[in-house]
C-alpha cells in the first residue's frame, strides 16, 4: 500500500516537472499545466491515481505552506494598514457576491437554501491561485495586490460564519450536536486571539534561541513546528488550517529572520502548491462539458463577469482608480479552494446535488484554470490605460526642470504643496485616489493619477530632471519600492521619505531613500523642545539636545535647526513681558532721531527689536539706527510700560499690548 502510494506520488511530481518545463517553453502559466495534469491522471480520464484521498490531504498541506509563505511577506503592521480593505472591501465583496448569486439562482427556480449556499460558494476566490501569481510577479505590495490580499483575508474569515450557517440552511433542521452555536464560535475566536497574542510574545525569544545554534536543519524544523502548530490550533477552533498558517507567517514577518524563513520555505511551497492544483484538476469531469456545453459556458461567463463586477464595486468603495479596480477584479474572478470544502459540507445537508454539483465543479476548475489569462488581460488593459495617462502627464510636465515630485496627497503632502506654492518652487503631485485627483485638479493643483511603484510613472513625472522626490504615502512597502525604483532610474535625485516608526528608517535608507523623517521620532523631538522651552532653556542647548535625540533615534543629525520661540509666545514663557507694533509719525520724540538719542530704552524700559522700512526689515537695529517717518517698529518690554514707549512714536498709540 505504501509502495503504491509513493509510486503514485512520484508519478505526480514527475508529471509536474514535465508540465512545468513544457508550459514554460510555451510561455504559458504553470498553474494551467498542473490543472491539466490533474485532469489527465484523475478518475474522469486515465485514473492513474487511485489514492485520491492522499493527494487531497497533501494538497491541503500545500495550501497551508503557501499561506505561511504569503504571511511571511505581510508584516503585522501592514495587516493593520489593510484593515479598511479587509472590512470595507472584503465586506462589500463577500456580502455583495452572496446576495447577487443567491438572487440569480433563486430567480431561475432554485430553492432559497440552495441559492444562498451557492452564493457562499461563489463569494470565495482562490487565495492559492491569486497569491501565487502576485508573488511570482512581485506585485503583492502593488495597489491591486494589496486589495486582492485584503479581500482574500476577509474571505478566509468569512468561511467561519458560512460553516456555521450551512447546517441552518437545511430545511430538515439540524441536530443539536452537529451545529456549533454562535456563542461557541465567539469563544473559539476569543481563544484564537489569546493564542495569537501569546505566540507574538514567544516568537522572538524562540527564534533567537534557534538562531544562536546556527543550525539550518533546526531552523527548518522550527519553521515547520511553528507553521503546522498554529494551523492545527485554528483547525481545532473551527477555523481553517490555512488561516493558522497565514497567522504564523505574519507573526514571523516582523522578525529579523523573515528573509531566511521565506527562502527556506520556498521549495516546499512550490512543491506542495503544485500538488494542490493537480488535486483541483482531478475534480474536473470533461463529460459535463460534452453533455451541457451551453450551460457550462453560460455559468462560467456569469461567474467571471459577476465576480469581477462585485470586486470592482468593492475597490471603488476604497477610492481606487479604474485600472487598479480592473486588475484586482480580473485577478479574483474565480472560485476559491475553500468552496470545494464547503461543497462537501453542503452535500451532507443535501444543498447541492446531481447536475448542479457537476456543473459547479467544472465551472470552478475552469475559472481557476483561466485565472492566469484573466490576470494577463487585466495587466494589458491597465498598461494601455496607464500609457494614455502617461502621455497626458508627459505632455503637461515635459517642461519641468529642477522640480519637486510629491508622492501622496494626504495631510503631509498637502502641507508640502502649500509650502512649495508659497515660495514658487515648481512641483508635481502623484496620488492614487481618483476622487482626490479630480477635486484638486479643479483647484489648479498640478496633480496626476499614477502608481509610482512603477518606473514608467516616475519617468513620466520627470524623475531624471527633478531635484527631489518626496514620499509622503502611508504604506511603507510602497514607499520602499518607490525609493528603490527611483534610486535605479535617477540615482542623483534626492529622495526624502516619511516613516511612521523609527525602526522603519534603516530599511527605507537601504532601499534608496537619502533622508528619512520618522513621525515617531519627530513627535518626540517636538515634545522635548516644548518641555525645555517651558523651563527657559536657551535655544542653542535645546538644539544640542535635539541633535542628540535624533542621532540616538536613528534620525541622523542633518535635520533643520531648532526654530526660536515666536514673539507671540513671549508672554507665556516670561510673564509680564509683551510686545507691540507702532508706526513712527511726524513730530513725535523719536521721528528723525537715532534710538540712542531718543532714549527709548532709557526712558521707557522697552527695546526696539525690529524696524520695517519700505516693505522690508532693516538687517540690524542698533542705538545708532535713525528712525524715519512711516517706519514700523516692534517694541518689547514690560506690559505696563508699553504705552510710554508708544508715546515716543505716535501721538495716539496705534498698537496695544499684545497687538
Amino acid at each position: 500500500m505504501l509502495e503504491q502510494a509513493l509510486l503514485e506520488l512520484t508519478l505526480l511530481f514527475a508529471l509536474c516537472v514535465v508540465v512545468a518545463v513544457t508550459f514554460h517553453r510555451l510561455r504559458l502559466p504553470p498553474i494551467v499545466g498542473f490543472l491539466c495534469a490533474g485532469v489527465l491522471v484523475g478518475p474522469n480520464a486515465t485514473a492513474l491515481v487511485h489514492n485520491e484521498a492522499m493527494v487531497r490531504e497533501l494538497a491541503e498541506v500545500g495550501i497551508v505552506v503557501l499561506l505561511f509563505a504569503v504571511g511571511l511577506e505581510v508584516p503585522l503592521g501592514q495587516i493593520a494598514r489593510l484593515k479598511r480593505t479587509i472590512l470595507l472591501g472584503g465586506g462589500v465583496q463577500v456580502v455583495g457576491t452572496v446576495l447577487a448569486a443567491a438572487a440569480v439562482a433563486w430567480s431561475i427556480g432554485m430553492p432559497w437554501p440552495t441559492a444562498v449556499f451557492l452564493g457562499f460558494l461563489l463569494s470565495l476566490s482562490s487565495t492559492a491561485a491569486t497569491t501565487k501569481i502576485l508573488v511570482d510577479q512581485g506585485e503583492l505590495a502593488a495597489p491591486h495586490g494589496r486589495i486582492v490580499l485584503g479581500i482574500n483575508i476577509a474571505q478566509d474569515l468569512a468561511v467561519v460564519p458560512m460553516i456555521l450557517l450551512i447546517p441552518m440552511l437545511c430545511t430538515g433542521g439540524v441536530d443539536g450536536g452537529t451545529a456549533a452555536s454562535p456563542w461557541h464560535s465567539l469563544q473559539n475566536l476569543g481563544l484564537l486571539a489569546v493564542v495569537v497574542l501569546v505566540a507574538r510574545f514567544l516568537v522572538k525569544p524562540l527564534l533567537q534561541l534557534v538562531a544562536r545554534t546556527r543550525n539550518r536543519e533546526l531552523f527548518v524544523l522550527f519553521l515547520a513546528t511553528w507553521c503546522l502548530g498554529l494551523a492545527v490550533v485554528t483547525a481545532h477552533l473551527g477555523l481553517s488550517l490555512a488561516l493558522g498558517a497565514f497567522l504564523a507567517g505574519i507573526l514571523l514577518a516582523d522578525s529579523a529572520w523573515h528573509g531566511q524563513a521565506a527562502a527556506e520555505m520556498e521549495p516546499f511551497r512550490d512543491a506542495f502548491a503544485s500538488l494542490f492544483f493537480v488535486s483541483i484538476g482531478m475534480l474536473f469531469d470533461w463529460r459535463t462539458i460534452v453533455e451541457s456545453p451551453g450551460i457550462v459556458t453560460l455559468c462560467l461567463g456569469a461567474v467571471v463577469v459577476g465576480k469581477a463586477a462585485v470586486v470592482m464595486l468593492a475597490a471603488r468603495q476604497l477610492g481606487q482608480p479604474a485600472w487598479v479596480r480592473l486588475r484586482a477584479a480580473l485577478t479574483m474572478a474565480q472560485v476559491g479552494e475553500f468552496s470545494f470544502v464547503l461543497v462537501q459540507l453542503g452535500k451532507k445537508q443535501q444543498l447541492l446535488q446531481g447536475e448542479a454539483e457537476k456543473v459547479f465543479l467544472v465551472v470552478a476548475v475552469l475559472s481557476i484554470a483561466i485565472t492566469p489569462a484573466l490576470y494577463a488581460i487585466g495587466r494589458h488593459l491597465a498598461a494601455k490605460a496607464r500609457d494614455l495617462t502617461k502621455t497626458g502627464i508627459r505632455q503637461k510636465h515635459d517642461d519641468l526642470r529642477d522640480h519637486a515630485i510629491v508622492v501622496g496627497y494626504g495631510p503631509t503632502g498637502r502641507a508640502l504643496v502649500a509650502g512649495l506654492q508659497a515660495v514658487g518652487i515648481p512641483f508635481v503631485v502623484a496620488e492614487m485616489n481618483g476622487d482626490t485627483v479630480r477635486a484638486e485638479k479643479a483647484k489648479g493643483v498640478p496633480i496626476v493619477l499614477g502608481d509610482c511603484t512603477r518606473a514608467s510613472v516616475l519617468e513620466s513625472l520627470g524623475i531624471e530632471r527633478a531635484r527631489i522626490l518626496v514620499l509622503a504615502v502611508n504604506d511603507m512597502a510602497a514607499t520602499s519600492r518607490i525609493a528603490q525604483v527611483a534610486a535605479q532610474r535617477a540615482p542623483e535625485v534626492h529622495v526624502l521619505a516619511r516613516a511612521v516608526y523609527t525602526a522603519e528608517a534603516d530599511g527605507l535608507r537601504k532601499a534608496g531613500a537619502d533622508e528619512v523623517v520618522p513621525q515617531e521620532l519627530e513627535a518626540s523631538v517636538e515634545m522635548l523642545t516644548r518641555v525645555l522651552r517651558r523651563f527657559l532653556v536657551p535655544d542653542d542647548e535645546i538644539g544640542r539636545q535635539v541633535r542628540t535625540v535624533r542621532r540616538l533615534g536613528g534620525g541622523g543629525d542633518r535635520a533643520a535647526p531648532i526654530v526660536g520661540t515666536e514673539a507671540t509666545d513671549v508672554r507665556e514663557f516670561v510673564p509680564g513681558i509683551t510686545f507691540a507694533v507702532f508706526r513712527v509719525q511726524a513730530g513725535t520724540p523719536a521721528a528723525g532721531r537715532s534710538l540712542g538719542d531718543a532714549g527709548v530704552r532709557r526712558l521707557t524700559g522697552c527695546s526696539v527689536i525690529a524696524v520695517r522700512r519700505g516693505g522690508g526689515n532693516l538687517p540690524v537695529v542698533t542705538p545708532e539706527t535713525v528712525l524715519e517717518v512711516d517706519d514700523t517698529v516692534v517694541v518689547v518690554g514690560p506690559e505696563e510700560r508699553i504705552p510710554d514707549a508708544g508715546a515716543m512714536f505716535t501721538a495716539s498709540v496705534q498698537g496695544g499690548a499684545g497687538a
